[in-house]
């Protein structure tokens, strides 16, 4: 059902995704005008409406997402159907790299893949931006319980996200922050913030 793009969203919206989508913006994302963007990913990219100014680039293998982005906002950015393998050979640089809530869609050698790409499509002190749910030590047993039941069959311990992403980026480059806040039901995210030297 949430392959359908109006079922994901009206979902994300009983969970708090506007809430959720201000925190990513304010407090990690800080979008400046004229930043160029590429979102890995991107769903219905109800992000974009809190993107204002900015270069937008976002790709899904969902063409049913895709044309809901483009049909919602089309006038504020790009939308692709295509992997993010294809913009690696397009030669595209990008300020910022987002991947929010693919990784843990995506096993070991998948993931490393998109770690290796977002790297290569970033400018010199460019940011990859991850989000993603996470197993924790003393997690609540309610939130370890719906992290059990997401779609995405590869959510990983904290340590298993770190360790992809310091395997790319090196481990002085990358900063893990756990949140238990983003959503309106219990619930771990762990996000990582990934500078290209």
């Amino acid at each position: 059902m949430l392959s359908a793009a109006w079922v994901y969203e009206t979902l994300m919206t009983l969970l708090g995704g506007k809430r959720k989508r201000q925190i990513l913006v304010n407090e990690y994302i800080r979008p400046e005008k004229g930043m160029k963007i590429l979102d890995c990913g991107c769903g219905p990219a109800e992000i974009v409406s809190f993107l204002p100014g900015v270069e937008y680039l976002g790709i899904d293998l969902s063409p049913a997402y895709i044309d809901q982005a483009r049909a919602q906002f089309g006038e504020y950015g790009e939308f692709q159907v295509q992997s993010a393998a294809e913009i690696a050979v397009s030669g595209r640089k990008f300020d910022l790299v987002m991947a929010l809530g693919l990784l843990h869609h995506l096993n070991d050698e998948q993931a490393n893949a998109l770690l290796a790409t977002a790297y290569s499509a970033l400018i010199p002190g460019g940011r990859l931006l991850t989000f993603d749910g996470v197993f924790v030590e003393k997690q609540s047993l309610l939130a370890r319980f719906f992290l059990k039941r997401d779609r995405g069959q590869n959510v990983r311990w904290q340590k298993e996200y770190e360790k992809l992403a310091t395997g790319v980026f090196g481990s002085d480059n990358v900063i893990s922050d756990i949140r238990t806040d983003m959503t309106r039901i219990p619930y771990t995210h762990i996000l990582l913030q990934c500078r290209k030297c």
